[in-house]
């Protein structure tokens, strides 16, 4: 790929995930530091080295705070926030994404950017 190409590739992905942080934040009248939590939750939770298995692996406060580089009260207040919208769920072991569906269309938004490239 060259330079333009890379670069529109990238105009692209950025304005899917744009779209997608601007739909969830209408619809669940959330801010974009929230999505951002909510998005870095679920890079947590759902762990790769697994393998092809579905694992969700509840995550604590203090793992997202140093993951997303937040202090945790802050990440405590917004967690709290998100759990009254039902995106996430607090657990004994952490918090999880609750709303799969939405934190998948956020993971998907830049799916394909340089396939079309």
């Amino acid at each position: 790929m060259n330079d333009k190409t890379d670069m529109m590739a990238s105009a692209r992905f950025a304005s899917r995930f744009f779209r997608v942080m601007i739909s969830l934040k209408g619809r669940f009248g959330v801010e974009f530091d929230e999505i951002v939590i909510f998005f870095g939750l679920g890079r947590l939770n759902f762990d790769p080295t697994q393998g092809p298995m579905m694992f969700v692996k509840p995550i604590n406060i203090l793992s997202l705070s140093e993951f997303l580089a937040i202090p945790r009260e802050t990440l405590r207040r917004k967690l709290l926030h998100l759990e009254e919208k039902e995106l996430v769920q607090r657990t004994s072991y952490g918090y999880v994404v609750k709303d799969v569906t939405s934190w998948r269309r956020l993971a998907d938004a830049g799916q394909g950017a340089d396939a079309e490239g």
